[in-house]
């Protein structure tokens, strides 16, 4: 039964991108060039982008569970407020946590690698969602902040890239940075995938003897006073910020 199980969780998987990548080739070539054939400017068609991609997300998802490939299970979706600005911070330990949140949050800001504004199946999508691109690192962080102070919400993974397990989190500061200028309370936000799955340097292929499971836990929204003490301003209070973070998600994933 398990190498039945494991055969599934394969065949499962590989439909499963299949059906990723097939979402977004309809979406760029039918979908999307509608949106501007129908909706006028750009911010009503950002709105009508991004419902689009969440929910694309979300038919992933749920295809995933109802395949058997993973499961998972969110807790605390009464702490995101929609009608004000937060800084939304997730570690990052597997290949689908940005759809996996964007699915729940469909509205956020997010930064996305050049890469894929390039690739055919994404361009379209995340062009007319008016994601923040990492095209200029020079300018990242002001992008992040000038979307903050607007009133938006954005989503970063503080590592920057997925965790290397068993390693522990190494968030750079750019968040930190991000937090203390845009003077927004921060929305921490807990992935933990057991078994690992679709893990830095681990191919979408390799299989876990048993089904994964993603459990999210969206903590209550922490103002940067309550981890900062001292000037703000200061260069110590991005370290100190940073370090504080990374305390409360290596204990919340304890």
């Amino acid at each position: 039964m398990k190498t039945l199980n494991l055969a599934w969780r394969f065949v499962g998987t590989s439909l499963l991108w299949f059906f990723f990548g097939l979402i977004g080739l309809i979406l760029s070539i039918f979908v999307f060039p509608l949106l501007y054939l129908f909706v006028r400017g750009p911010a009503r068609r950002q709105i009508a982008a991004r419902n689009l991609v969440a929910r694309a997300f979300a038919a992933f998802m749920w295809a995933g569970g109802a395949m058997r490939v993973f499961s998972f299970h969110v807790t605390g979706m009464e702490h995101r407020k929609p009608d004000r600005s937060q800084l939304i911070l997730a570690n990052h330990p597997t290949l689908i946590d940005v759809v996996l949140l964007l699915s729940l949050l469909p509205q956020v800001d997010c930064v996305i690698k050049e890469a894929v504004k390039r690739n055919p199946f994404m361009r379209a999508s995340v062009t007319t969602a008016n994601y923040i691109s990492n095209r200029e690192p020079a300018d990242l962080l002001d992008s992040c902040i000038e979307r903050l102070r607007s009133g938006a919400s954005l989503l970063l993974f503080p590592e920057g890239t997925r965790s290397v397990d068993p390693q522990a989190l190494n968030f750079k500061l750019g968040a930190a940075e991000v937090a203390i200028r845009a003077d927004v309370e921060i929305l921490p936000v807990i992935i933990d995938c057991r078994p690992r799955f679709l893990a830095k340097n681990e191919p979408w292929y390799s299989i876990p003897s048993s089904q994964p499971h993603f459990a999210v836990t969206i903590l209550p929204p922490v103002p940067v006073d309550d981890l900062v003490a001292g000037d703000r301003e200061s260069r110590r209070a991005r370290y100190q910020l940073n370090s504080a973070l990374v305390s409360l998600f290596e204990s919340e994933l304890a």
